[in-house]
C-alpha cells in the first residue's frame, strides 16, 4: 500500500489507468473503495485515476485534529503535489466536495476541472433540516424511528443522522429495510466502518470541524476552474447545489431524478456518463 504524508496525516492512495489525471475524493464514513468499482473503472480507460482515503478514514491515519474542509483541501494538495498530478480534474462527493472546492479556490491553476456530487457547502447552507429534502427512504425512516429524537428539530441533519446510524449499528441494531448504498452495511465490514466512524467522532475534532463554514459566497463567486454540479432530487444537500448554481451561473448544474445523497453508488451508470462527458469536454478544451 502507498502513502502520502500530508502534515500530521498519512494518506493511503492508489492509481489506475493512463492519461490526464483525475482525482476522486470520497465523503464522510466512506473510503476510496466508494469509487473503486464504479466511477474509477469507468474512467480508467482514458484517464489516470487517483483515489485516496481521507484522513481518519480507510487506511489513512486518524490524527486528533485537522478535519475542516480547508484542512482537507491541504490534504488534496499533498496528493496532487507529491504524486505530480497537476493540473488535475477533481471529482468529489459530499464532505470531500467541500474540501475540493476549497482546494480549487486556493490553487485554481492546479485544477483542470471540478465536479461536485451532492456537496453541502456550510457557508451557503449553514443549517440542514429534514425539510430540505423531498423524502426519506424506507431505511432512513426506520433508522429515524429507532433513534427516537425529534428529527424535525435537528439543525444538522446529515452529520447527526450519520452518527446515529453508526451508533445504532455498533449497539447491534439491524435494520430490516437497509439499502446497499448507505454506510455501515451488513456483515463485519459494515460493523468495522461503524466502529471507526464512532471513534472518529469521539476521539478527534471531526464533529466540530465538519460545521466550520469555510469560504464565503464572495470568494466562491470567483471560482475559476470549469464546474459541474450534480445533486440528487431527494437530497438534503440540494439547497447547496441551488446556491452554488446561483453564485456560478456558468456551472453545469443537473438535478438527478429519484436520487438521494448516495447516487454515485445507486446510479453509477448515470454518474459515469455525466461526469465522463463533462471531463472529456473540459479536458479536450484545455488541451486545445
Amino acid at each position: 500500500m502507498s502513502f502520502v504524508q500530508a502534515g500530521d496525516a498519512r494518506l493511503a492512495w492508489q492509481q489506475m489507468g493512463e492519461g490526464p489525471d483525475v482525482v476522486l475524493v470520497h465523503g464522510l464514513a466512506a473510503n476510496r473503495a466508494f469509487w473503486f468499482a464504479t466511477l474509477a473503472q469507468a474512467l480508467r480507460d482514458r484517464y489516470r485515476v487517483t483515489i485516496f482515503d481521507l484522513r481518519g478514514h480507510g487506511y489513512s491515519s486518524r490524527p486528533e485534529r485537522g478535519y475542516t474542509a480547508i484542512n482537507m483541501a491541504g490534504d488534496i494538495g499533498a496528493i496532487v503535489d507529491q504524486l505530480d498530478l497537476a493540473p488535475a480534474a477533481i471529482v468529489a462527493h459530499s464532505y470531500g466536495g467541500g474540501a475540493a472546492l476549497e482546494y480549487a479556490l486556493a490553487a485554481p491553476e492546479r485544477v483542470r476541472a471540478l465536479s461536485l456530487l451532492d456537496v453541502r457547502i456550510n457557508s451557503l447552507q449553514p443549517k440542514q433540516w429534514l425539510s430540505d429534502g423531498a423524502r426519506l427512504s424506507a431505511f432512513e425512516k426506520e433508522m429515524a424511528r429507532a433513534d427516537g429524537r425529534d428529527w424535525e428539530a435537528e439543525p444538522q441533519l446529515g452529520l447527526t443522522f450519520l452518527e446515529s446510524m453508526a451508533r445504532l449499528r455498533v449497539q447491534g441494531y439491524e435494520a430490516s429495510n437497509r439499502d446497499a448504498f448507505t454506510p455501515f452495511g451488513e456483515g463485519k465490514s459494515g460493523l468495522r466502518g461503524a466502529r471507526a466512524f464512532c471513534r472518529l467522532m469521539d476521539e478527534t475534532t471531526m464533529r466540530d470541524d465538519a460545521l466550520v463554514p469555510g469560504s464565503e459566497r464572495e470568494a466562491i463567486v470567483g471560482l475559476q476552474p470549469p464546474l459541474q454540479l450534480l445533486y440528487g432530487e431527494n437530497s438534503h444537500n440540494l439547497p447547496s447545489g441551488q446556491a452554488l448554481s446561483a453564485c456560478l451561473p456558468g456551472a453545469a448544474f443537473e438535478c438527478l431524478p429519484d436520487a438521494g445523497h448516495f447516487f454515485p453508488l445507486s446510479h453509477p451508470d448515470m454518474v459515469a456518463g455525466l461526469v465522463g462527458s463533462f471531463l472529456d469536454s473540459r479536458i479536450s478544451e484545455s488541451a486545445a
